[in-house]
């Protein structure tokens, strides 16, 4: 009995080995089909418009500003306006390699800036093993004499899209914005 399950186990270490060793890590072809400037987020999300436009999904729109909450469902009646704050962030098509680390881990080609004085901080992007974005996370912050404000910004294809926001204006003072959408019939 104690040698049957040594060799279950053996087995599963074999399978686990082999699933590890087919991960995005390992796949060299999707690292070179998004890295550079094959990878555009705006042409992604154009693409993410278009199809949720044609769709028309109801969304659950959880809108939270500092203490008040709000849900709904609803469909959203303009996609370009919903995801704009994604699209304005596409450093990807012309990152400076001066400005931003760039590196790949697993399944994710990161953007990390090299100076804290950038808009754009940090961008992220999973994809699967056929280099399909599958989710996207960017972190941006504006820091001057008037205004500061940091948001982090997550996409996950088909699930949900997600923008918070921390904003100190000098005379207004600090606000913490946040809005969930989770597509419900997609």
């Amino acid at each position: 009995m104690k040698n049957k399950r040594i060799g279950n186990a053996l087995s599963l270490l074999i399978i686990g080995g082999a699933l590890l060793l087919s991960s995005c890590q390992n796949d060299k072809t999707v690292q070179k089909q998004v890295k550079g400037s094959t990878l555009s987020l705006d042409s992604f999300f154009n693409s993410e418009i278009e199809k949720l436009t044609k769709l028309n999904p109801t969304v659950e729109k959880t809108v939270i500003k500092d203490s008040d909450e709000e849900v709904k469902s609803l469909k959203i009646p303009n996609w370009q306006n919903e995801l704009s704050g994604f699209i304005a962030a596409d450093i990807t098509k012309n990152a400076d390699a001066s400005l931003y680390n760039f590196r790949e881990e697993d399944c994710k080609t990161i953007y990390q800036a090299k100076d804290p004085g950038l808009a754009i901080q940090y961008l992220a992007v999973e994809h699967d093993l056929k280099g399909k974005i599958r989710q996207v996370v960017i972190e941006r912050k504006v820091d001057n004499s008037l205004y500061s404000s940091e948001e982090k910004l997550t996409y996950d294809v088909d699930s949900i899209y997600k923008i918070e926001k921390n904003q100190d204006i000098l005379i207004l003072g600090k606000s913490h914005y946040k809005i969930l959408g989770k597509f419900l019939n997609h």
